[in-house]
C-alpha cells in the first residue's frame, strides 16, 4: 500500500521514490586500484588515509601510496605538534614497505624532532625515493645536529628541493653531494664549505644535474670560491648569493653546456656580492638575465656582463640599467673594459609604469653595451605591467633604433601584456 498523507480532510497518496541499483552503485570504488591510488597521490597523506573508513575496499588502499606528503600547520600548538609526529610515525610503520616511493614532501612550519626527521630521510632512501621536497625550519646550522646526511648520498634521487625557512643560521651542507641520478636541485639558505683547499665544489659529482637554483646561499669563512662545475648543467639561477666576511669570495662557473643563466641580487650589502667569472666561454648560452636591486662596484658589474658575452637573448632589469648609467656618469669608466656580445640577437630592458627611463638614458646605455659587438640584428623590448606606458615607449624605442640603424637593423619589437607590437623603421 502506498504511503499517504491527509490534506484538508482528504487522503492523498504520493509515489514512493525507489533508487534503482544503477543509481546506488559506488562508481568511485569500482575504479581500479591504480586509478584510485593515482588520485590519492595528489592529496596530503592525512586526507588519503581518511579514506580507509569508507569501506573494506578502501581500508588498506592508502598503504600502497607512492607519494607521502606531510603538512604541519604554522599555528603553533604543542598538542598539534605531538599529534603530527605520531601520525607521521604511524604512516611509516603501517605503509607497505615493499613498494618504492616516487615523491616525498614535507611542509613543516614548526619544529620537528631530528629523530623523526632522520627516520623519514632513511625511510625515503631505503624505498628508492625519486623526488624530495622539504620546507623546514632548521634552527641548528650543522647537518650532523639536525639532518642525517644519508639523503645527500641517495642513489635514486632525481629531484631535490631543500628550503631552510628559518632566518638564521643557514644549514651547512656536506662538502660534496653524492647524488648520481640527480637532475634538478633547488636550495635555499644553505651554507657551502670548502674541501681540502679554499674552494667549495658541492656539485661536481652530480653528473646528471641539469637545473640548479640557489636562493640566499652562503659561503663559509673557510671557503673563498664557490666553484660550480658540471658539464651537464643547462639552467642556472643564482639569487642573492651571500658571504660572511670579506669581499675576497667569488663564484666561478665551469659549465660548458649552460643555456640559461639568471643572476639576481635584492637587498644585499654591496660587500656581500661576489664577483662572477667562468673558466669557459659559455658558447651554448641562449638566455641570460641580470637583475640587481642594490649598489655594486663597476668592476664587479663589468665582470658579470663579461660572463654573458656569448648570450643570444640578454634581459636587464630597470635597476641594472640604472647602475650602468651611474657608472657612465663617470667618464673615466666609460671606455674601460669594453664589452663584446658576439652572438647577441635580443636585448631587453624590463621595467614597469612606476619606473620610467628616458630615451636619452636608454640610448646611452645601449651605445655603451653594444659599442664593440658585431651585431646583425638586435630586438630591443620593454615588458610592461600596465598599458599607460605603451604610447611613451613606442617613440622612445623607435628613436633609439633610428639613431643606431647601422647596428640595430631593420626591425623593432617590444612586449605589452604578452602581445607583440612590431613597427618597421
Amino acid at each position: 500500500m502506498e504511503e499517504g498523507k491527509e490534506t484538508k480532510g482528504k487522503l492523498t497518496t504520493e509515489p514512493k521514490i525507489e533508487r534503482t541499483s544503477e543509481e546506488e552503485r559506488d562508481r568511485l570504488s569500482e575504479l581500479p586500484d591504480f586509478v584510485l591510488l593515482h588520485i590519492m597521490n595528489f592529496i596530503y597523506t592525512k586526507d588519503a588515509l581518511r579514506t580507509c573508513i569508507l569501506s573494506k575496499r578502501w581500508k588498506d588502499l592508502w598503504k600502497h601510496l607512492t607519494t607521502l606528503s606531510f603538512y604541519q600547520s604554522s599555528l603553533f600548538n604543542e598538542r598539534r605538534v605531538v599529534n603530527f609526529n605520531k601520525f607521521v610515525s604511524q604512516v611509516l610503520s603501517c605503509r607497505d614497505g615493499s613498494i618504492s616511493l616516487i615523491n616525498v614532501r614535507l611542509d613543516i612550519f614548526e619544529s620537528i624532532g631530528s629523530q623523526l626527521l632522520n627516520r623519514i630521510m632513511k625511510y625515503a632512501v631505503l624505498h628508492n625515493v625519486q623526488q624530495l621536497t622539504m620546507y623546514i625550519p632548521f634552527y641548528y646550522g650543522k647537518i650532523s645536529t639536525y639532518l642525517d646526511p644519508i639523503i645527500f648520498s641517495c642513489q635514486s634521487l632525481t629531484y631535490l628541493e631543500l628550503h631552510n625557512i628559518s632566518c638564521w643560521p643557514p644549514l651547512e651542507l656536506p662538502k660534496s653531494l653524492q647524488l648520481p641520478a640527480l637532475k634538478t636541485l633547488r636550495l635555499s639558505r644553505v651554507l657551502f664549505t670548502a674541501t681540502d683547499n679554499v674552494c667549495a665544489e658541492p656539485f661536481t659529482t652530480c653528473n646528471l644535474l641539469n637545473t640548479l637554483v640557489l636562493n640566499d646561499c652562503f659561503l663559509h669563512n673557510d671557503a673563498k670560491i664557490l666553484f660550480i662545475s658540471n658539464s651537464n648543467l643547462s639552467s642556472l639561477k643564482l639569487n642573492n648569493l651571500k658571504i660572511r666576511d670579506t669581499f675576497q669570495h667569488k663564484v666561478v662557473l665551469s659549465t660548458p653546456n649552460l643555456s640559461s643563466l639568471t643572476v639576481c641580487i635584492f637587498g644585499a650589502s654591496s660587500l656581500s656580492i661576489q664577483p662572477l667569472s667562468s673558466t669557459c666561454n659559455l658558447s651554448c648560452l641562449e638566455e641570460g638575465t641580470i637583475d640587481i636591486a642594490t649598489d655594486i662596484s663597476h668592476p664587479v658589474l663589468i665582470g658579470w656582463l663579461q660572463v654573458f658575452t656569448n648570450v643570444k637573448i640578454l634581459t636587464l632589469s630597470y635597476e641594472t640599467l640604472k647602475l650602468i648609467l651611474k657608472d657612465l656618469s663617470n667618464l673615466a669608466t666609460m671606455g674601460s673594459q669594453p664589452l663584446c656580445f658576439v652572438r647577441l640577437e635580443s636585448l631587453k630592458f624590463v621595467t614597469n609604469r612606476f619606473r620610467v627611463i628616458s630615451d636619452e638614458e636608454v640610448n646611452k646605455a645601449v651605445e655603451y653595451l653594444l659599442q664593440n659587438s658585431p651585431l646583425i640584428r638586435v630586438l630591443l623590448s620593454k615588458k610592461l605591467y600596465h598599458g599607460s606606458l605603451l604610447n611613451y615607449l613606442g617613440p622612445v624605442l623607435a628613436g633609439l633604433a633610428n639613431h643606431n640603424r647601422s647596428q640595430i637593423g631593420p626591425s623593432l619589437e617590444w612586449d605589452h601584456n604578452h602581445q607583440h607590437h612590431k613597427g618597421g623603421l
